[in-house]
């Protein structure tokens, strides 16, 4: 069946008044710097808590967060209760805020109230990383886990959330192989914050814990120290998944670096490739072999071979979808979704 449409010429043609108004100058609108710091007019509430907002920024800028968490709080009272994107946004600039000055719960007190109000995916995300920030602080490294398993669910294209995790599984890995306090941030595995020094300590102790002729005391694997209590690990077994799932965390997250060099360039493009570097010379010293590194570059990338990845940008499409069209996994499934196959694979091939 054939459709034949047709339009009128005048369709296409411009009216008089736009040809009239081409080549007219756009008059726009410039602020002077700093024009925040003027008198707030109170009788203007939009402008009022702009205003506020603006001076809060500057604070947390200067990393006087006591002050910036002050005038959040001030702008907070000024927004109209329709305004909810602007509320969530000072609500979670005062939680950050209360994070840098100590006051975790208050900051979790925050978060949790942020999640009452979650109605789509993109306020999940910004709610799942503030909790993950919050808990990483806290040293609760299940919680900080299984906030990180969600952002990746929401978002399986994003690299650093996939290095989040993989230092995560390694900082529980070495609390309860070496019965470290995962609740001090010295003691926290970290791709970024590591000096040569202690990245080789951490290293080397990771070497040391996967080491079967290195003797243990009777606590050094599950014991009273180990603060995370994670009812999953049971045994020196679970220990090792850790391991190899940090390892596919850090694979995972080369891989779509990769994938995302073509599209970068300046100063991104060389954060991309002194990433990828790190990753490399740290997949090297943590003794994973050949074989299993094919082996887990080949299951963790099997979504990369859809069609739907095969073009430049066409990863990680931002979309925001209703809770109600979008349902996460649980913990457990994610890691069914993701290292099942890998980990029957690899045990397998033992």
């Amino acid at each position: 069946m054939e459709c034949d449409f047709c339009f009128e010429d005048s369709v296409f043609s411009e009216t008089r008044e736009r040809t009239s108004q081409r080549g007219l100058s756009y008059p726009a609108r410039q602020c002077e710097p700093r024009w925040f710091i003027a008198n707030v007019n109170q009788d203007d509430l939009l402008e009022a808590h702009t205003v506020l907002k603006f001076r809060a920024d500057l604070s947390y800028r200067r990393e006087d967060y006591a002050k910036a968490f002050t005038v959040y709080s001030d702008c907070y009272a000024l927004i109209p209760l329709a305004n909810n994107a602007m509320r969530r946004d000072v609500q979670e600039s005062q939680a950050r805020c209360l994070i840098r000055l100590g006051r975790h719960k208050e900051a979790l007190e925050i978060a949790e109230l942020l999640v009452e109000g979650v109605s789509n995916t993109d306020h999940l995300t910004g709610v799942l990383n503030l909790q993950a920030t919050i808990h990483h602080h806290l040293g609760n490294l299940q919680e900080e886990m299984s906030c990180l398993q969600q952002l990746i669910s929401l978002h399986p294209f994003n690299p650093q959330f996939w290095i989040c995790l993989a230092e995560s599984y390694i900082t529980l890995f070495l609390s309860i192989t070496n019965c470290k306090d995962p609740s001090h941030n010295s003691n926290r595995f970290s791709l970024w914050a590591q000096s040569p020094l202690g990245a080789q300590q951490c290293v080397h102790d990771i070497a040391r814990a996967r080491d079967p002729t290195v003797s243990r005391d009777d606590n050094s694997v599950l014991g009273p120290c180990n603060r995370s209590d994670p009812s999953s690990l049971t045994d020196d077994t679970n220990g090792e998944q850790l391991w190899t799932w940090s390892c596919a965390c850090f694979i995972r997250a080369r891989l779509l670096l990769r994938l995302l060099q073509p599209q970068q360039a300046s100063f991104v493009l060389e954060n991309n490739m002194k990433t990828q570097e790190q990753i490399e010379k740290l997949l090297e010293k943590l003794g994973l072999l050949e074989g299993q590194t094919t082996l887990i570059v080949q299951v963790m990338g099997e979504d990369l071979l859809a069609e739907r990845t095969k073009e430049e940008g066409q990863t990680d499409i931002k979309t925001t979808q209703t809770l109600t069209s979008f349902i996460m996994p649980s913990d457990a499934e994610f890691k069914v979704r993701w290292f099942q196959k890998m980990t029957t694979i690899l045990m397998a091939n033992k």
